[in-house]
């Protein structure tokens, strides 16, 4: 599968990069490195197995920043279509609001 990610999901991995580059110097690098892996896994996982949440998917990160669920689509010819990647301790409102606004057409 081919893997696009849009511009608001990498704002999204921006955002946290920054985040945790506030936290300790250089674990931003760290976070966004990890982040992009864990998109580049699609290209052999996307949606195996599907965890669908209405018109979306989702797949929750695994490794040393577990918090991250990657949102998610999948498009006609195979390609796989990364919408949002946020850290899943924020409030759930606040996620669900963003994910709504990202996947209404």
């Amino acid at each position: 599968m081919r893997v696009a990610v849009d511009l608001a999901a990498e704002a999204d991995i921006a955002e946290a990069a920054d985040f945790y580059d506030e936290q300790e110097a250089g674990l931003g690098a760290e976070v966004e490195a990890f982040l992009i892996e864990c998109l580049a896994r699609f290209e052999t996982l996307a949606g195996i197995p599907p965890n669908i949440r209405g018109i979306y998917r989702q797949m929750i990160s695994r490794g040393r920043f577990p918090y991250f669920v990657v949102y998610y689509e999948i498009l006609k010819g195979s390609e796989v279509l990364v919408r949002a990647v946020q850290d899943h301790r924020r409030d759930p409102h606040d996620i669900t609001e963003k994910i709504d606004d990202r996947f209404t057409p």
